[in-house]
Protein backbone atom coordinates (compact mmCIF):
# COMPACT_ATOMS: atom_id res chain seq x y z
CA UNK A 1 0.00 0.00 0.00
CA UNK A 2 1.46 3.69 -0.88
CA UNK A 3 1.20 6.51 1.42
CA UNK A 4 1.68 9.39 -1.51
CA UNK A 5 -0.87 11.53 -0.34
CA UNK A 6 -1.99 11.66 -4.53
CA UNK A 7 -4.21 9.05 -3.89
CA UNK A 8 -6.19 10.41 -1.24
CA UNK A 9 -9.51 11.98 -2.36
CA UNK A 10 -8.85 15.48 -0.43
CA UNK A 11 -5.19 15.15 -2.79
CA UNK A 12 -7.48 14.07 -6.08
CA UNK A 13 -10.17 17.81 -5.16
CA UNK A 14 -7.93 20.17 -4.58
CA UNK A 15 -6.14 18.91 -7.90
CA UNK A 16 -8.85 19.07 -10.06
CA UNK A 17 -10.01 22.37 -8.46
CA UNK A 18 -6.83 23.32 -8.99
CA UNK A 19 -6.46 22.52 -12.39
CA UNK A 20 -9.56 24.61 -13.62
CA UNK A 21 -7.85 28.03 -13.79
CA UNK A 22 -4.18 29.18 -14.81
CA UNK A 23 -4.62 32.10 -11.85
CA UNK A 24 -3.78 29.59 -9.49
CA UNK A 25 -0.30 29.33 -8.27
CA UNK A 26 -0.75 26.72 -5.68
CA UNK A 27 -2.78 25.63 -2.78
CA UNK A 28 -2.30 23.62 0.68
CA UNK A 29 -4.24 21.94 3.58
CA UNK A 30 -2.73 22.59 7.01
CA UNK A 31 -3.77 21.37 10.09
CA UNK A 32 -2.40 21.69 13.74
CA UNK A 33 -3.71 20.92 17.54
CA UNK A 34 -5.55 23.19 19.52
CA UNK A 35 -2.55 24.42 21.22
CA UNK A 36 -0.10 24.30 17.68
CA UNK A 37 2.38 21.87 19.10
CA UNK A 38 2.11 20.07 15.90
CA UNK A 39 1.70 21.57 12.11
CA UNK A 40 0.93 19.14 9.55
CA UNK A 41 0.72 18.95 5.55
CA UNK A 42 -2.55 17.50 4.63
CA UNK A 43 -2.73 17.95 1.03
CA UNK A 44 -1.15 20.77 -1.73
CA UNK A 45 -0.93 21.42 -5.16
CA UNK A 46 1.58 21.23 -6.78
CA UNK A 47 2.88 18.41 -4.95
CA UNK A 48 6.04 19.11 -3.07
CA UNK A 49 6.67 22.72 -5.50
CA UNK A 50 9.14 25.33 -3.71
CA UNK A 51 5.92 27.75 -4.49
CA UNK A 52 3.59 26.71 -1.90
CA UNK A 53 6.18 27.38 0.77
CA UNK A 54 5.36 30.82 1.25
CA UNK A 55 0.90 29.40 1.47
CA UNK A 56 2.65 27.25 3.97
CA UNK A 57 4.23 30.00 6.01
CA UNK A 58 1.01 31.91 5.56
CA UNK A 59 -1.30 28.95 6.82
CA UNK A 60 0.79 28.57 10.18
CA UNK A 61 0.32 32.18 10.81
CA UNK A 62 -3.36 31.82 10.30
CA UNK A 63 -3.71 28.69 12.29
CA UNK A 64 -2.19 30.54 15.02
CA UNK A 65 -3.71 33.52 14.86
CA UNK A 66 -7.42 32.15 13.94
CA UNK A 67 -7.50 34.36 11.02
CA UNK A 68 -9.01 33.90 7.85
CA UNK A 69 -9.63 36.41 4.84
CA UNK A 70 -7.58 37.48 1.96
CA UNK A 71 -3.76 38.68 2.48
CA UNK A 72 -1.38 40.39 0.33
CA UNK A 73 2.27 38.70 0.90
CA UNK A 74 5.00 41.39 2.02
CA UNK A 75 7.80 39.73 -0.49
CA UNK A 76 6.89 38.50 -4.00
CA UNK A 77 9.57 35.78 -4.54
CA UNK A 78 9.50 35.12 -7.67
CA UNK A 79 7.32 36.00 -10.83
CA UNK A 80 5.43 32.76 -10.51
CA UNK A 81 4.55 33.66 -6.95
CA UNK A 82 1.07 34.73 -5.40
CA UNK A 83 -0.24 38.03 -5.59
CA UNK A 84 -2.69 37.06 -3.39
CA UNK A 85 -3.13 34.37 -0.87
CA UNK A 86 -6.95 33.33 0.44
CA UNK A 87 -7.52 31.81 3.57
CA UNK A 88 -10.04 29.92 5.06
CA UNK A 89 -10.71 28.29 8.36
CA UNK A 90 -12.40 24.24 8.60
CA UNK A 91 -13.39 22.17 11.00
CA UNK A 92 -11.28 19.31 11.72
CA UNK A 93 -12.70 17.72 15.36
CA UNK A 94 -9.99 18.04 17.90
CA UNK A 95 -7.42 19.84 14.92
CA UNK A 96 -7.87 23.23 13.86
CA UNK A 97 -7.68 23.23 10.03
CA UNK A 98 -6.70 25.68 7.34
CA UNK A 99 -7.15 25.99 3.50
CA UNK A 100 -4.54 28.58 1.87
CA UNK A 101 -4.73 29.26 -1.98
CA UNK A 102 -2.67 31.46 -3.71
CA UNK A 103 -3.55 33.78 -6.57
CA UNK A 104 -1.55 35.09 -9.75
CA UNK A 105 -3.64 38.38 -9.87
CA UNK A 106 -3.67 41.50 -8.29
CA UNK A 107 -7.43 41.89 -8.36
CA UNK A 108 -9.08 42.30 -5.51
CA UNK A 109 -12.07 41.02 -6.68
CA UNK A 110 -11.18 37.96 -8.31
CA UNK A 111 -9.84 37.22 -4.79
CA UNK A 112 -12.60 38.14 -3.00
CA UNK A 113 -14.70 35.44 -5.78
CA UNK A 114 -12.30 32.44 -5.04
CA UNK A 115 -13.03 33.55 -1.08
CA UNK A 116 -16.79 33.33 -1.34
CA UNK A 117 -16.21 29.96 -3.22
CA UNK A 118 -14.54 28.31 -0.59
CA UNK A 119 -16.32 28.95 2.14
CA UNK A 120 -19.16 27.93 -0.12
CA UNK A 121 -16.94 24.79 0.24
CA UNK A 122 -16.88 24.43 3.54
CA UNK A 123 -18.63 21.13 3.92
CA UNK A 124 -17.78 19.54 1.14
CA UNK A 125 -13.78 20.18 2.26
CA UNK A 126 -15.01 18.94 6.12
CA UNK A 127 -16.34 15.74 4.52
CA UNK A 128 -12.97 15.04 2.72
CA UNK A 129 -11.10 15.43 6.00
CA UNK A 130 -12.84 12.85 7.23
CA UNK A 131 -12.27 10.78 5.03
CA UNK A 132 -8.58 11.84 5.10
CA UNK A 133 -8.63 10.56 8.84
CA UNK A 134 -10.32 7.20 7.65
CA UNK A 135 -6.85 7.06 5.42
CA UNK A 136 -4.55 7.91 8.28
CA UNK A 137 -6.23 5.22 9.81
CA UNK A 138 -5.08 2.66 6.92
CA UNK A 139 -1.32 4.81 7.14
CA UNK A 140 -0.98 3.79 10.63
CA UNK A 141 -1.78 -0.30 10.16
CA UNK A 142 0.82 0.09 6.90
CA UNK A 143 3.37 1.56 10.03
CA UNK A 144 2.97 -1.71 11.71
CA UNK A 145 3.43 -3.46 8.83
CA UNK A 146 6.80 -1.72 8.21
CA UNK A 147 7.41 -2.58 12.19
CA UNK A 148 6.59 -6.15 11.27
CA UNK A 149 9.26 -6.46 8.03
CA UNK A 150 11.71 -5.85 11.16
CA UNK A 151 10.73 -8.78 13.06
CA UNK A 152 10.07 -11.54 10.70
CA UNK A 153 14.17 -12.56 9.49
CA UNK A 154 15.63 -14.74 12.02
CA UNK A 155 18.87 -12.36 11.73
CA UNK A 156 18.78 -8.97 11.99
CA UNK A 157 21.19 -8.08 8.89
CA UNK A 158 18.64 -9.58 6.96
CA UNK A 159 15.83 -7.81 9.01
CA UNK A 160 17.14 -4.61 8.41
CA UNK A 161 17.43 -5.13 4.70
CA UNK A 162 13.67 -6.23 4.38
CA UNK A 163 13.02 -2.99 6.52
CA UNK A 164 14.57 -0.47 4.25
CA UNK A 165 13.20 -2.31 0.92
CA UNK A 166 9.58 -2.41 2.49
CA UNK A 167 10.19 1.56 3.48
CA UNK A 168 11.80 2.19 0.24
CA UNK A 169 8.64 0.81 -1.77
CA UNK A 170 5.99 2.18 0.44
CA UNK A 171 6.92 5.74 0.64
CA UNK A 172 8.57 5.26 -2.81
CA UNK A 173 11.77 6.52 -2.07
CA UNK A 174 14.38 6.47 -4.07
CA UNK A 175 17.37 4.84 -1.64
CA UNK A 176 16.22 4.25 2.32
CA UNK A 177 19.29 3.41 4.59
CA UNK A 178 19.85 2.21 8.23
CA UNK A 179 22.99 2.73 10.29
CA UNK A 180 23.34 1.69 13.84
CA UNK A 181 25.75 2.97 16.54
CA UNK A 182 28.36 0.73 17.12
CA UNK A 183 30.90 2.28 19.93
CA UNK A 184 30.47 5.84 19.04
CA UNK A 185 30.45 5.00 15.49
CA UNK A 186 28.31 4.39 12.48
CA UNK A 187 28.12 0.91 10.54
CA UNK A 188 25.46 0.49 7.50
CA UNK A 189 23.66 -1.88 8.22
CA UNK A 190 21.14 -2.44 5.18
CA UNK A 191 20.71 -0.08 2.40
CA UNK A 192 17.32 -0.89 -0.41
CA UNK A 193 18.30 -2.76 -3.22
CA UNK A 194 21.84 -3.73 -1.92
CA UNK A 195 22.20 -7.18 -1.02
CA UNK A 196 25.99 -6.65 0.78
CA UNK A 197 27.24 -3.58 2.08
CA UNK A 198 30.70 -2.58 1.72
CA UNK A 199 31.33 -0.11 4.50
CA UNK A 200 34.80 1.05 2.87
CA UNK A 201 32.92 2.26 0.15
CA UNK A 202 34.03 6.03 -0.04
CA UNK A 203 30.23 6.41 -1.21
CA UNK A 204 29.12 4.67 2.01
CA UNK A 205 31.65 6.36 4.66
CA UNK A 206 30.39 9.92 3.54
CA UNK A 207 26.85 8.77 4.41
CA UNK A 208 28.36 7.11 7.58
CA UNK A 209 29.43 10.77 8.23
CA UNK A 210 26.30 12.64 7.36
CA UNK A 211 24.23 9.76 10.13
CA UNK A 212 27.05 10.41 12.81
CA UNK A 213 25.83 13.80 11.72
CA UNK A 214 22.15 13.61 12.94
CA UNK A 215 23.45 11.95 15.69
CA UNK A 216 25.66 14.55 17.26
CA UNK A 217 23.13 17.01 16.92
CA UNK A 218 20.43 14.69 18.11
CA UNK A 219 17.22 16.20 14.97
CA UNK A 220 15.72 15.29 12.03
CA UNK A 221 18.18 16.88 9.32
CA UNK A 222 17.03 17.82 6.09
CA UNK A 223 19.48 18.43 2.91
CA UNK A 224 18.36 20.82 1.41
CA UNK A 225 16.93 22.49 4.31
CA UNK A 226 13.80 23.94 4.49
CA UNK A 227 13.09 27.73 4.84
CA UNK A 228 11.60 27.92 8.13
CA UNK A 229 13.31 24.97 9.49
CA UNK A 230 16.00 25.93 12.54
CA UNK A 231 19.45 26.13 11.12
CA UNK A 232 21.52 22.89 11.84
CA UNK A 233 25.28 21.80 10.86
CA UNK A 234 24.31 20.09 7.44
CA UNK A 235 28.39 20.06 6.12
CA UNK A 236 28.51 16.10 6.11
CA UNK A 237 24.78 16.24 4.36
CA UNK A 238 25.58 18.44 1.47
CA UNK A 239 28.75 16.64 1.07
CA UNK A 240 26.90 13.31 0.66
CA UNK A 241 24.10 15.28 -1.71
CA UNK A 242 26.29 16.44 -4.13
CA UNK A 243 28.14 13.12 -4.08
CA UNK A 244 24.94 11.14 -4.45
CA UNK A 245 22.57 13.38 -6.56
CA UNK A 246 20.30 13.35 -4.10
CA UNK A 247 18.21 14.95 -1.56
CA UNK A 248 18.15 13.22 2.14
CA UNK A 249 16.65 13.43 5.42
CA UNK A 250 18.48 11.77 8.67
CA UNK A 251 16.26 10.56 11.74
CA UNK A 252 18.03 9.30 14.59
CA UNK A 253 16.19 6.28 16.31
CA UNK A 254 16.51 6.59 20.19
CA UNK A 255 15.45 4.35 23.03
CA UNK A 256 14.99 5.17 26.43
CA UNK A 257 17.01 8.32 25.79
CA UNK A 258 19.77 6.62 24.02
CA UNK A 259 20.33 7.25 20.37
CA UNK A 260 20.75 3.74 18.47
CA UNK A 261 20.79 4.43 15.03
CA UNK A 262 19.72 6.47 11.99
CA UNK A 263 17.44 6.10 9.25
CA UNK A 264 18.17 7.81 6.55
CA UNK A 265 15.46 8.27 3.41
CA UNK A 266 16.55 9.43 -0.34
CA UNK A 267 14.92 10.55 -3.42
CA UNK A 268 16.43 12.24 -6.44
CA UNK A 269 15.77 15.71 -7.54
CA UNK A 270 15.74 19.31 -5.98
CA UNK A 271 13.31 18.65 -3.26
CA UNK A 272 13.87 16.44 -0.50
CA UNK A 273 11.43 14.18 0.92
CA UNK A 274 7.85 15.71 1.94
CA UNK A 275 6.96 17.11 5.65
CA UNK A 276 4.33 14.68 5.75
CA UNK A 277 6.34 11.82 4.84
CA UNK A 278 8.79 13.11 7.11
CA UNK A 279 6.39 13.07 10.12
CA UNK A 280 5.32 9.61 8.75
CA UNK A 281 9.35 8.27 8.92
CA UNK A 282 9.67 9.94 12.30
CA UNK A 283 6.78 8.02 13.79
CA UNK A 284 8.06 4.84 12.49
CA UNK A 285 11.37 5.31 13.49
CA UNK A 286 9.86 5.78 17.03
CA UNK A 287 7.81 2.48 16.71
CA UNK A 288 10.77 0.41 15.29
CA UNK A 289 13.51 1.94 18.20
CA UNK A 290 12.34 -1.16 21.43
CA UNK A 291 12.39 -3.92 18.17
CA UNK A 292 15.46 -2.34 17.18
CA UNK A 293 17.27 -2.26 20.76
CA UNK A 294 15.92 -5.76 21.53
CA UNK A 295 17.28 -7.34 18.90
CA UNK A 296 20.85 -5.52 18.73
CA UNK A 297 20.71 -6.91 22.68
CA UNK A 298 19.78 -10.67 21.80
CA UNK A 299 22.82 -10.81 18.86
CA UNK A 300 25.53 -9.34 21.15
CA UNK A 301 28.27 -11.60 21.88
CA UNK A 302 29.47 -13.34 25.25
CA UNK A 303 31.93 -10.46 25.27
CA UNK A 304 30.04 -7.49 24.65
CA UNK A 305 27.39 -8.44 27.40
CA UNK A 306 30.26 -9.59 30.06
CA UNK A 307 31.87 -5.93 29.25
CA UNK A 308 28.26 -4.15 29.29
CA UNK A 309 27.75 -6.15 32.44
CA UNK A 310 30.36 -4.83 33.89
CA UNK A 311 30.72 -1.54 32.80
CA UNK A 312 27.17 -1.33 34.54
CA UNK A 313 28.30 -2.99 38.07
CA UNK A 314 31.35 -0.36 38.10
CA UNK A 315 28.52 2.59 37.30
CA UNK A 316 26.41 1.28 40.20
CA UNK A 317 29.54 1.13 42.23
CA UNK A 318 30.70 3.98 41.80
CA UNK A 319 27.71 6.31 42.57
CA UNK A 320 26.28 4.37 45.00
CA UNK A 321 26.18 5.83 48.69
CA UNK A 322 26.50 3.29 50.96
CA UNK A 323 29.46 3.13 52.36
CA UNK A 324 29.93 -0.72 53.22
CA UNK A 325 29.76 -1.16 49.36
CA UNK A 326 32.88 0.94 48.84
CA UNK A 327 34.85 -0.15 51.76
CA UNK A 328 33.97 -3.98 50.71
CA UNK A 329 35.18 -2.46 47.01
CA UNK A 330 37.89 -1.49 48.54
CA UNK A 331 39.12 -5.17 50.60
CA UNK A 332 38.45 -6.87 47.50
CA UNK A 333 40.51 -4.45 45.59
CA UNK A 334 43.21 -5.10 48.52
CA UNK A 335 42.88 -8.54 48.29
CA UNK A 336 43.67 -9.27 44.63
CA UNK A 337 46.68 -6.78 44.46
CA UNK A 338 48.41 -8.86 47.08
CA UNK A 339 47.23 -12.15 45.22
CA UNK A 340 49.40 -11.01 42.40
CA UNK A 341 52.62 -11.80 44.54
CA UNK A 342 51.70 -15.07 46.10
CA UNK A 343 53.94 -17.62 44.90
CA UNK A 344 52.48 -20.07 42.60
CA UNK A 345 53.39 -23.21 40.86
CA UNK A 346 54.60 -22.43 36.91
CA UNK A 347 54.41 -24.72 34.40
CA UNK A 348 56.12 -23.94 30.92
CA UNK A 349 53.91 -24.71 27.70
CA UNK A 350 55.54 -25.82 24.60
CA UNK A 351 54.95 -27.92 21.84
CA UNK A 352 56.23 -31.57 21.46
CA UNK A 353 55.83 -34.56 19.19
CA UNK A 354 56.48 -38.69 19.44
CA UNK A 355 59.82 -39.85 17.60
CA UNK A 356 60.82 -43.61 17.69
CA UNK A 357 63.48 -44.36 19.74
CA UNK A 358 65.59 -46.15 17.20
CA UNK A 359 65.31 -45.57 13.01
CA UNK A 360 66.25 -47.06 10.03
CA UNK A 361 67.15 -45.85 7.06
CA UNK A 362 66.23 -48.51 3.89
CA UNK A 363 67.86 -47.27 1.18
CA UNK A 364 68.04 -48.05 -2.70
CA UNK A 365 71.02 -50.94 -3.36
CA UNK A 366 71.67 -49.55 -6.50
CA UNK A 367 70.76 -47.11 -9.14
CA UNK A 368 67.50 -48.41 -10.94
CA UNK A 369 64.16 -48.27 -11.40
CA UNK A 370 60.84 -48.85 -8.40
CA UNK A 371 59.08 -51.69 -9.13
CA UNK A 372 56.52 -52.96 -6.78
CA UNK A 373 55.86 -51.37 -3.06
CA UNK A 374 53.84 -53.43 -0.49
CA UNK A 375 54.09 -51.39 2.37
CA UNK A 376 52.76 -47.63 3.30
CA UNK A 377 53.65 -45.35 6.09
CA UNK A 378 51.87 -46.91 9.33
CA UNK A 379 52.04 -50.29 8.41
CA UNK A 380 53.50 -52.75 11.01
CA UNK A 381 55.90 -55.16 9.64
CA UNK A 382 57.89 -58.20 11.21
CA UNK A 383 62.11 -59.18 10.36
CA UNK A 384 62.15 -60.57 7.13
CA UNK A 385 58.52 -59.40 5.59
CA UNK A 386 59.13 -57.72 1.66
CA UNK A 387 58.72 -54.41 2.00
CA UNK A 388 59.92 -53.23 -1.85
CA UNK A 389 61.28 -54.72 -4.91
CA UNK A 390 63.27 -52.59 -7.39
CA UNK A 391 63.40 -53.59 -11.31
CA UNK A 392 65.64 -56.37 -11.70
CA UNK A 393 65.48 -57.15 -15.54
CA UNK A 394 69.43 -56.24 -16.36
CA UNK A 395 70.72 -58.46 -13.73
CA UNK A 396 68.87 -61.49 -14.62
CA UNK A 397 70.39 -61.31 -18.00
CA UNK A 398 73.94 -60.96 -16.39
CA UNK A 399 72.83 -63.49 -14.26
CA UNK A 400 72.12 -65.77 -17.34
CA UNK A 401 75.40 -64.72 -19.12
CA UNK A 402 77.95 -65.66 -16.08
CA UNK A 403 75.85 -68.99 -16.12
CA UNK A 404 76.80 -69.68 -19.70
CA UNK A 405 80.31 -69.16 -18.92
CA UNK A 406 80.72 -70.88 -16.25
CA UNK A 407 78.88 -74.17 -17.58
CA UNK A 408 81.50 -73.43 -20.83
CA UNK A 409 84.55 -72.98 -18.22
CA UNK A 410 83.58 -75.90 -16.83
CA UNK A 411 83.04 -78.41 -19.87
CA UNK A 412 86.50 -76.96 -20.89
CA UNK A 413 88.89 -77.49 -17.85
CA UNK A 414 87.09 -81.71 -17.52
CA UNK A 415 88.00 -81.83 -21.33
CA UNK A 416 91.66 -80.45 -20.34
CA UNK A 417 91.74 -83.23 -17.45
CA UNK A 418 90.86 -85.74 -20.01
CA UNK A 419 93.32 -84.81 -22.23
CA UNK A 420 95.88 -84.88 -19.46
CA UNK A 421 96.73 -81.31 -20.65
CA UNK A 422 97.67 -79.18 -17.12
CA UNK A 423 98.29 -75.90 -19.19
CA UNK A 424 94.44 -75.37 -20.56
CA UNK A 425 93.63 -77.34 -17.41
CA UNK A 426 94.53 -74.72 -15.11
CA UNK A 427 93.74 -71.87 -17.51
CA UNK A 428 90.22 -73.12 -17.78
CA UNK A 429 89.48 -73.90 -14.48
CA UNK A 430 90.75 -69.99 -13.29
CA UNK A 431 87.98 -68.88 -15.65
CA UNK A 432 85.92 -71.06 -14.39
CA UNK A 433 86.41 -69.79 -10.86
CA UNK A 434 86.17 -65.96 -11.95
CA UNK A 435 82.60 -66.98 -14.12
CA UNK A 436 81.56 -68.38 -10.12
CA UNK A 437 82.54 -65.27 -8.46
CA UNK A 438 81.10 -62.75 -10.72
CA UNK A 439 77.63 -65.03 -10.78
CA UNK A 440 77.78 -65.36 -7.20
CA UNK A 441 77.92 -61.15 -7.29
CA UNK A 442 75.13 -60.54 -9.37
CA UNK A 443 73.00 -63.37 -7.36
CA UNK A 444 73.96 -61.25 -4.45
CA UNK A 445 72.72 -57.95 -6.42
CA UNK A 446 69.61 -60.07 -7.20
CA UNK A 447 68.62 -60.32 -3.51
CA UNK A 448 69.48 -56.75 -2.71
CA UNK A 449 67.12 -55.60 -4.93
CA UNK A 450 64.12 -56.65 -2.55
CA UNK A 451 63.77 -54.56 0.21
CA UNK A 452 62.67 -56.76 3.58
CA UNK A 453 62.24 -55.50 7.19
CA UNK A 454 65.73 -55.85 9.03
CA UNK A 455 63.42 -55.93 12.45
CA UNK A 456 59.90 -56.12 13.65
CA UNK A 457 58.62 -52.40 13.48
CA UNK A 458 56.27 -49.65 11.90
CA UNK A 459 56.84 -47.49 8.59
CA UNK A 460 56.98 -43.78 10.09
CA UNK A 461 57.97 -41.92 6.49
CA UNK A 462 58.20 -43.43 2.84
CA UNK A 463 54.98 -43.13 0.81
CA UNK A 464 56.16 -44.44 -2.45
CA UNK A 465 52.78 -45.96 -3.85
CA UNK A 466 52.53 -42.92 -6.22
CA UNK A 467 55.99 -43.85 -7.23
CA UNK A 468 56.46 -46.86 -9.27
CA UNK A 469 58.73 -46.87 -11.90
CA UNK A 470 60.37 -43.70 -10.79
CA UNK A 471 64.07 -43.61 -11.43
CA UNK A 472 65.89 -43.76 -8.20
CA UNK A 473 69.94 -43.73 -6.88
CA UNK A 474 72.36 -45.26 -5.16
CA UNK A 475 71.50 -44.74 -1.48
CA UNK A 476 68.40 -42.89 -2.18
CA UNK A 477 66.13 -43.36 1.47
CA UNK A 478 62.86 -45.24 0.24
CA UNK A 479 61.64 -45.93 3.91
CA UNK A 480 62.03 -45.17 7.54
CA UNK A 481 61.40 -48.12 10.08
CA UNK A 482 60.64 -47.64 13.64
CA UNK A 483 60.47 -50.14 16.45
CA UNK A 484 57.10 -50.13 17.89
CA UNK A 485 56.60 -49.16 21.58
CA UNK A 486 59.97 -47.63 21.86
CA UNK A 487 59.51 -43.59 21.98
CA UNK A 488 60.96 -40.66 22.43
CA UNK A 489 59.81 -37.21 23.21
CA UNK A 490 60.58 -34.23 21.41
CA UNK A 491 60.45 -30.84 22.82
CA UNK A 492 60.43 -27.40 21.40
CA UNK A 493 61.43 -24.64 24.04
CA UNK A 494 61.29 -20.94 22.48
CA UNK A 495 65.01 -19.82 23.15
CA UNK A 496 63.11 -17.27 25.87
CA UNK A 497 62.40 -20.04 27.84
CA UNK A 498 65.44 -22.55 27.96
CA UNK A 499 67.00 -21.06 30.61
CA UNK A 500 64.02 -22.70 33.33
CA UNK A 501 64.91 -26.02 31.88
CA UNK A 502 67.09 -28.56 33.38
CA UNK A 503 67.99 -31.69 32.80
CA UNK A 504 65.82 -34.46 34.86
CA UNK A 505 63.00 -31.90 35.38
CA UNK A 506 59.63 -33.52 34.86
CA UNK A 507 56.23 -32.58 33.15
CA UNK A 508 53.37 -33.91 31.80
CA UNK A 509 52.38 -34.99 27.70
CA UNK A 510 49.08 -34.38 26.56
CA UNK A 511 48.94 -35.86 23.27
CA UNK A 512 46.03 -34.49 20.40
CA UNK A 513 44.74 -38.22 19.61
CA UNK A 514 44.92 -38.62 23.50
CA UNK A 515 43.58 -36.00 25.22
CA UNK A 516 41.98 -37.29 28.18
CA UNK A 517 45.20 -39.30 28.77
CA UNK A 518 47.93 -36.97 30.60
CA UNK A 519 51.71 -38.87 30.23
CA UNK A 520 54.20 -38.27 32.49
CA UNK A 521 58.28 -37.64 31.26
CA UNK A 522 61.07 -36.16 32.20
CA UNK A 523 64.05 -34.58 31.00
CA UNK A 524 67.32 -36.46 29.65
CA UNK A 525 69.05 -34.01 26.82
CA UNK A 526 69.16 -30.74 25.89
CA UNK A 527 70.23 -29.92 22.04
CA UNK A 528 72.81 -27.26 22.77
CA UNK A 529 72.34 -26.19 19.46
CA UNK A 530 68.97 -23.91 18.57
CA UNK A 531 67.08 -24.28 15.06
CA UNK A 532 64.65 -22.08 13.42
CA UNK A 533 61.10 -22.50 12.67
CA UNK A 534 58.59 -20.33 11.40
CA UNK A 535 60.38 -17.33 12.34
CA UNK A 536 61.21 -18.59 16.02
CA UNK A 537 64.76 -19.68 17.36
CA UNK A 538 63.93 -23.47 19.31
CA UNK A 539 65.48 -25.70 21.22
CA UNK A 540 64.88 -29.39 20.93
CA UNK A 541 64.69 -31.05 24.63
CA UNK A 542 64.55 -35.00 24.44
CA UNK A 543 62.25 -36.78 27.09
CA UNK A 544 61.80 -39.82 28.13
CA UNK A 545 58.21 -41.21 28.46
CA UNK A 546 56.89 -42.54 32.02
CA UNK A 547 54.81 -45.47 30.24
CA UNK A 548 54.34 -46.44 27.06
CA UNK A 549 50.46 -46.70 26.52
CA UNK A 550 48.88 -48.97 23.84
CA UNK A 551 48.39 -46.84 20.57
CA UNK A 552 51.33 -44.67 20.60
CA UNK A 553 53.05 -43.83 17.57
CA UNK A 554 55.60 -41.84 16.22
CA UNK A 555 54.74 -39.12 14.69
CA UNK A 556 52.17 -37.72 16.99
CA UNK A 557 51.46 -34.40 18.46
CA UNK A 558 50.69 -32.53 21.13
CA UNK A 559 51.37 -30.19 24.55
CA UNK A 560 53.91 -30.14 26.80
CA UNK A 561 53.99 -28.71 30.44
CA UNK A 562 57.17 -28.55 32.30
CA UNK A 563 57.19 -28.10 36.00
CA UNK A 564 59.48 -25.20 36.88
CA UNK A 565 59.68 -23.13 40.19
CA UNK A 566 57.02 -21.02 41.98
CA UNK A 567 56.52 -17.71 40.48
CA UNK A 568 54.26 -15.12 41.77
CA UNK A 569 51.20 -14.96 39.43
CA UNK A 570 52.46 -11.14 39.13
CA UNK A 571 55.55 -12.35 37.28
CA UNK A 572 53.44 -14.93 35.50
CA UNK A 573 51.14 -12.81 33.83
CA UNK A 574 53.89 -9.89 32.85
CA UNK A 575 57.38 -11.34 32.81
CA UNK A 576 56.72 -11.93 28.65
CA UNK A 577 56.22 -7.73 28.39
CA UNK A 578 58.73 -6.84 30.87
CA UNK A 579 61.36 -8.82 29.24
CA UNK A 580 60.19 -7.36 25.84
CA UNK A 581 60.81 -3.60 27.10
CA UNK A 582 64.34 -4.22 28.47
CA UNK A 583 65.36 -5.48 25.30
CA UNK A 584 63.81 -2.67 23.64
CA UNK A 585 65.36 -0.11 25.92
CA UNK A 586 69.00 -1.90 25.75
CA UNK A 587 68.70 -1.85 22.04
CA UNK A 588 67.85 2.00 22.38
CA UNK A 589 71.23 2.56 24.58
CA UNK A 590 68.94 3.55 27.66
Amino acid sequence: MSINTATTTLQRWLRDYCSQSSMLTGCVVVTATIRGEHTRILAEWPERSEINQALIDAGMIALKRNLEGIVVPPVIQSAAGPQRIVQVLLEHGQERCIIVLGINNANEGVAQGYFDDLRGLKGTLEELLQSADNLNAALSATLLNLQLALLEPDRLDRASAAFVNEVADTYRFDRCSLGLLEDGRIRIAAISQSAAVEQKQALLRKLAAAMEEAIDQAVTLTQPPRPDETPFILLAHAEFAARAGTCLTSIPIGQQGKLIGVLTVERRGALPPARDEVAQCEHLAALIAPLLSLRLQAERSLLQRARDQLRHHWQQFATADNRRARLAGGLLALLAALALFIPLPYRLAADAHLEGQEQRLLVAPDDGFLKQVHVRPGDTVRTGQLLAEMADQDLRLEEGKWQAELTQHENAYIAAMARADRAAFSISRAKANEAAAQLELVRGQLERMQIVAPMNGIIVQGDLTQSLGAPVRRGDTLLTLAPRGKHRLIIDIDERDIGDVNVGSDGTLVLSALPETPIDFSIERIVPVAVTRDGRNLFEVEARLATELIGLRPGLQGIAKLEVESRSLAWQLAHRIVDWVRLRLFAWGL
